[in-house]
């Protein structure tokens, strides 16, 4: 089984374990798909059964080759300004499986753009990372937060104003539907406090006085 994979133009640090979120809530609109289509910009279908998850309806791209769609969120005022500090992360996740032995994939991705519309950083989640050995089939029934379960951790680029999500789903497969799978695609943001200040040893306040008392032996001895 391989690792969730980050693709990144910009240098991602993993997140402290104090990370406090912004807000507990996905700035991912509709990423459990369960309102249909709402939120998101272009065609797909949803689907409940053949496999099932445990939590309802999930994208499925329906048919054709090839999809893509794709959402915006606009960074706040404050959440901007704790980009140029370095101090505000993030937690990226989702349930992505496919169906039977096909080898359909999509891939969930984040890019980071600054104020004039610069890409500063990639991250992704792929479908491809946990397929189970060639062959075998997928579930076919899925518990969130399960064995087909990724997350990525990481701080957004200093100056970044805006987030894209965007899926895309590639059919390998036989039959006529594209079959990559996501579900409860999250992503919350994280402010990381400033570090602690790093505390002199005990010992420093009389090392620093031997050092003084040598100096004023010396000056006597010279004297």
């Amino acid at each position: 089984m391989f690792n969730p994979i980050l693709r990144a133009a910009a240098p991602l640090l993993a997140l402290a374990v104090l990370a406090a979120p912004v807000s507990a809530a996905s700035v991912i609109v509709n990423g459990t798909f369960d309102n249909n289509t709402t939120g998101w910009t272009g065609s797909y279908s949803t689907r409940i059964a053949d496999p099932w998850i445990d939590t309802g309806s999930y994208y499925f791209p329906g048919a054709g080759p090839t999809h893509s769609i794709s959402q915006d969120y606009a960074l706040s005022t404050e959440e901007r300004a704790k980009t140029q500090t370095g101090r505000l992360g993030y937690a990226f996740s989702a349930d992505m499986f496919g169906w039977h032995g096909q080898r359909d994939y999509s891939i969930l991705s984040v890019s980071f753009f600054d104020s004039a519309n610069t890409l500063m950083g990639f991250a992704a989640l792929d479908t491809r990372d946990i397929y189970p050995d060639t062959g075998m089939p997928w579930d076919l029934f899925i518990y969130a937060g399960g064995k087909y379960y990724q997350e990525l951790t990481g701080f957004l680029p200093t100056g970044t104003a805006l987030l894209r999500f965007a899926i895309d789903s590639v059919r390998v497969g036989g039959g006529t539907n594209n079959d990559g799978y996501i579900d409860n695609a999250s992503f919350v943001l994280t402010d990381m406090p400033a570090p602690a200040p790093v505390p002199l040893p005990a010992t420093l306040p009389l090392l620093a006085a031997g050092v003084v008392g040598m100096g004023a032996l010396r000056r006597r001895k010279t004297r």
